[in-house]
């Protein structure tokens, strides 16, 4: 291979590993920013659920970064930008189930920071603030797994009555994309590309998946799981009990 070509290819994987690992570094400051969440963030829940970042942390760029392209729609605010993703709910066979069930994300960007990020409002009706609140809190206490690109957290809250069912699921999330079944576990899986992809999703593109797994015959929620950029986060949902979570944050590709 042409010298000059292997110097311009090892020169760009530098580059790209020199601005991946800032974003990194990003988000684990983000990730720290919970261990105190009434100082660093606000929850609300009007107008769908709001997550606030009061000491802005993200750029603009780590977010094209992570998401793999732009945002589906960009509008100009007096002194911010507002930013719409729309996560496509992928299916294995045609869509046949009722209801609208793609997720929007609406960001708002002010001096090229990441300000706020609202959900849909669906995501509210069976998840309190004061219960999602402990679910970001826990964030605080993650082991960072940089090798694994791999995080899990211990959700450990006051009452079981706080774990999503799966009724709750499917009715927030609608049918999965796939259904795996054993004798001990039920594994549900949801998988999301951008809307405005287009030959970049799937493989070779932005990938959101998300997976619950349940314990059978009860349906009971063990694990969730989120999986974005090749960087994972688990929900352990098993020592319910205890009082303080905790979670681990991945390193990026």
């Amino acid at each position: 291979m042409n010298p000059k070509r292997i110097l311009f290819r090892m020169t760009a994987l530098a580059l790209v590993l020199l601005v991946s690992g800032c974003v990194f570094m990003r988000l684990y400051k983000v990730q720290n920013q919970f261990q105190d969440f009434d100082r660093n963030f606000e929850l609300g829940d009007e107008g769908g659920l709001t997550l606030t970042f009061l000491n802005p942390v993200l750029e603009s760029d780590d977010i094209i970064w992570l998401m793999k392209n732009g945002p589906t729609t960009k509008r100009d605010g007096e002194d911010d930008e507002l930013w719409t993703y729309i996560l496509k709910k992928q299916y294995l066979s045609t869509d046949d189930e009722n209801g609208e069930f793609d997720i929007p994300l609406l960001m708002t960007m002010k001096e090229g920071m990441l300000t706020e990020i609202v959900f849909p409002e669906r995501f509210l009706k069976y998840l309190s603030v004061p219960v999602l609140k402990r679910m970001f809190a826990s964030m605080g206490n993650a082991e960072v797994n940089k090798f694994g690109r791999s995080a899990s957290t211990e959700f450990r809250g006051a009452s079981p009555d706080e774990i999503p069912k799966l009724e709750y699921i499917t009715e927030t999330l609608g049918k999965p994309y796939k259904i795996e079944e054993s004798e001990e576990a039920l594994k549900y899986t949801y998988l999301y590309y951008l809307d405005n992809a287009g030959p970049e999703a799937g493989a070779s593109g932005f990938e959101f998946k998300t997976e619950f797994v349940f314990e059978n015959p009860d349906d009971t929620l063990k694990r969730a799981k989120v999986t974005i950029r090749g960087l994972s986060m688990a929900l352990d949902f098993s020592s319910y009990q205890m009082a303080s979570p905790k979670l681990e944050l991945p390193v990026q590709n």
